[in-house]
């Protein structure tokens, strides 16, 4: 075990976030729980602040805790956020565009497999979101990936041999709900898979999808996930 002293939970955090792995952050430190804080920000355009949960000034903007939440939203809850910030939550697309197109962002995704418990994360350098109007529909681009749950987001070959290359490719895809179809699919993707997903044909990650289909790079399955941006 380790024995450096650390005054606050942002210096442990600057020195550990150079390790590969998130559960090596935690092990070297007896009794150290990362906290997460409520915190109101301002959207630009929005007069009223905003509650969310920070962790080192990380704004979680997206948290999926088990499978008990119905995930199956309609477009205009997925556009203004729903849930809880203590529980499930989606802050917005609306918001999300609003903060990203304002100033450059970054975006880090953490998630808990599944059969091991372990958790990993990745971090994107640029993290943006387009707004919802036809052209765009709230379009996810990311890029600059690093971390050790793999490039999820930016995945461009098959799956199984099937020799689909490019169709789990989510980065530049637009939002889709059951009742808003943008993917690239025969079908509605968020209708099959139950929840919104900037889906392509359909998905090589899924946040918000039922227990079958909620992973992080296939085969991957989950118990937790979140998602957090902060100004770059």
């Amino acid at each position: 075990m380790h024995n450096e002293n650390y005054d606050t939970g942002l210096e442990f955090y600057q020195h550990y976030i150079r390790r590969k792995n998130i559960n090596d952050w935690y092990a070297h430190l007896t009794g150290f729980v990362a906290t997460n804080v409520t915190v109101n920000i301002t959207i630009p355009t929005q007069s009223d602040p905003v509650p969310v949960k920070s962790v080192f000034s990380w704004i979680i903007i997206h948290q999926h805790l088990r499978y008990s939440f119905d995930w199956n939203r309609n477009w205009a809850d997925y556009k203004n956020g729903f849930g809880s910030i203590d529980a499930d939550f989606w802050l917005g697309l609306q918001k999300m565009h609003l903060l990203t197109s304002s100033q450059p962002h970054r975006l880090r995704v953490e998630v808990q497999e599944r059969s091991t418990n372990l958790w990993y994360s990745a971090e994107y350098w640029s993290f943006k979101i387009g707004d919802g109007l036809n052209v765009e529909k709230y379009r996810l681009d990311v890029s600059g990936y690093s971390g050790d749950a793999g490039d999820a987001l930016q995945y461009e070959g098959e799956w199984n041999g099937n020799g689909k290359f490019g169709f789990y490719y989510h980065s530049g895809m637009k939002f889709t709900t059951y009742d808003q179809d943008n993917d690239h699919g025969d079908n509605n993707c968020a209708t099959w898979h139950s929840g919104g997903w900037w889906y392509n044909r359909c998905y090589w990650s899924c946040l918000t999808c039922m227990k079958t289909y909620y992973t992080w790079g296939r085969p991957m399955l989950l118990v937790n996930s979140r998602m957090m941006m902060k100004p770059q």
